[in-house]
């Protein structure tokens, strides 16, 4: 019956028509996913703001006059105002005898932190809930609890699409984009709007993690390698779409909701999105399995199916014994079932670390260069798509340990290169960190779908889910890196990134290749793929 299967998949992966509409469905999220990730940096655009003074403000006075009379200027700067603090005055006095007397007459006067702000602008999620000062870090609140999200995400939907199939979890993740999206330009509470965040991270994630899944199950070879590899396309072109939206609209509400409702186009997915034959052929149900394939390739429709099938039987009665709770959790114990199984996984934990932490790393320590924000996006994007089409002929031609290997090594070597160069040297600094990013980039695309053929089918989507968790830990680690070991010097934060992915491409040559494979269905199937094994550092 596998066998028949893996055949009829053959068959599918060369309609090109066919794939490449089942591309666009699964490619979808991914856009969604890189809106609202980068939709953080035209949120929180903090414009000028200094403390305002009731009193004056209903006076009429005009925010020159306010600054002049009540806002103390930075020792080192005559010219920057202390946007944190005024003068401690009575301003009832100043109000009442007007600007010119009160310029006469200004004494010297201590300061205090401000209780009300003043802004050129209200259009960021800074001016609604007073981001600033000392709420500064509320404002990273909102990119860190995203992050948050898509770690528990991770978590979840790898388990629930191993038990409950990768169709239930794409519908589900779907239904609470939909919700959460458009209702986190619509809250005016900023813990409510954290809660939509995080609710928008867990659906984020588990889109991705189903929706790769799918695309992974339903074709082989080269085509399975291609489509997988273009499917994150869709994040530059997320992040180009972003940046263009965002140039035009500028007040945070109306630009979250136009960029969040093309999220219910996820009900043609919903409704269309063919549920994973492999897993369907997993859980014993055949037939299912056939009849879907049926739909896609119609020449199964000839092909024999055997309705009383004792395994699907047998599968049943042991979920039944089991429970849904069990099974949940046997889904993660089942990484760590076997010691080739637990050499896999943690290696893959390793992996998903050391991507998500060198990608946010070097992102934020790029936070210092001054760039237009709407034109980085914009080519940030451009960068991503060019890394993704350059792994594509990688893959095919030299193999998934090879490449995802050599990747993680040469992004290492240029990040702790960055120790060796005089900070003064912004320009070279700058063009061996990009070049460090389009490495690092392109890792994200390559170790998803290598880190995918490792598994079996019935625990592949924890196997990713896992993967991408990891990843989402280092991107929640990774500000505190950049504030607080940056702090004490500058290429700490790279070099503490360096030496991880050094040591990472160092722990994948011991993996199997996986180029020209065909994916396993069950644990038992398992023991006839290669082993983790020291061995294998040898084996190109």
């Amino acid at each position: 019956m596998a066998d028949d299967l893996e055949k009829y998949i053959d068959s599918y992966s060369k309609r090109r028509w066919q794939v490449f509409v089942l591309l666009l469905m699964v490619g979808t999220p991914g856009i969604f996913n890189a809106i609202q990730l980068s939709s953080y940096v035209f949120l929180v655009d903090k414009p000028s703001y200094w403390c305002d003074i009731p009193d004056l403000t209903s006076a009429g006075w005009s925010d020159r006059m306010i600054i002049n009379v009540t806002t103390p200027h930075q020792n080192y700067s005559s010219n920057k105002i202390e946007e944190c603090s005024y003068y401690d005055r009575n301003y009832s006095i100043f109000a009442k005898n007007g600007y010119n007397w009160s310029m006469n007459n200004l004494e010297t006067a201590s300061s205090k932190p401000c209780q009300y702000y003043r802004y050129s602008n209200r259009e960021s999620v800074v001016t609604e809930w007073d981001l600033v000062c000392d709420n500064v870090a509320k404002k990273s609140n909102i990119q860190a609890v995203l992050a948050f999200g898509k770690f528990i995400g991770g978590l979840l939907f790898g388990s629930i699409s191993d038990i409950y199939g990768r169709k239930f979890a794409f519908n589900l993740a779907a239904l609470i984009y939909m919700f959460s999206g458009p209702s986190a330009a619509l809250i005016d509470s900023y813990v409510l709007f954290l809660f939509a965040r995080f609710l928008i991270g867990v659906a984020g994630s588990g889109l991705y993690e189903t929706s790769y899944t799918i695309l992974t199950e339903l074709t082989s070879g080269k085509t399975r390698t291609l489509l997988c590899l273009l499917m994150n396309m869709s994040y530059p072109i997320g992040y180009i779409l972003t940046s263009i939206i965002a140039y035009y609209i500028r007040p945070w509400r109306k630009l979250l909701l136009v960029l969040s409702l093309p999220i219910f186009g996820l009900l043609i997915q919903c409704w269309f999105l063919p549920e994973s034959p492999k897993w369907l052929l997993s859980q014993g149900r055949k037939k299912q399995a056939l009849m879907t394939m049926a739909k896609l390739v119609p020449s199964v429709v000839n092909t024999d199916i055997d309705n009383n099938d004792k395994d699907n039987v047998q599968i049943k009665m042991t979920k039944k014994s089991n429970g849904k709770c069990m099974e949940f959790l046997s889904a993660y114990t089942s990484l760590f079932s076997t010691l080739d199984l637990s050499a896999k996984t943690v290696i893959s934990l390793f992996c998903g670390l050391s991507c998500g932490l060198s990608y946010y790393v070097i992102a934020l320590n790029g936070d210092n260069i001054t760039a237009d924000r709407y034109v980085y996006v914009a080519l940030s994007g451009i960068f991503e798509g060019v890394s993704y089409v350059f792994t594509v002929p990688l893959l095919i031609y030299v193999g998934r340990k090879k490449a995802v290997s050599c990747l993680f090594f040469l992004s290492g070597i240029l990040q702790l290169i960055l120790f060796a160069i005089p900070q003064e040297k912004v320009n070279i600094l700058l063009c061996v960190t990009l070049v460090a990013r389009f490495f690092v980039s392109a890792l994200f695309s390559t170790i998803v779908l290598f880190i995918s053929e490792l598994y079996p089918t019935i625990i592949r989507n924890t196997g990713i889910g896992m993967l991408l968790t990891f990843s989402q830990i280092g991107s929640i680690i990774a500000p505190y890196i950049v504030d607080i070991l940056g702090a004490k010097a500058w290429y700490i934060p790279s070099t503490v990134c360096g030496a991880l992915s050094v040591f990472v491409s160092s722990l994948i040559l011991m993996l199997p290749e996986t180029r020209k494979t065909v994916l396993p269905n069950t644990l038992e199937e398992m023991k006839n793929i290669n082993s983790v094994k020291l061995s294998n550092c040898f084996k190109f």
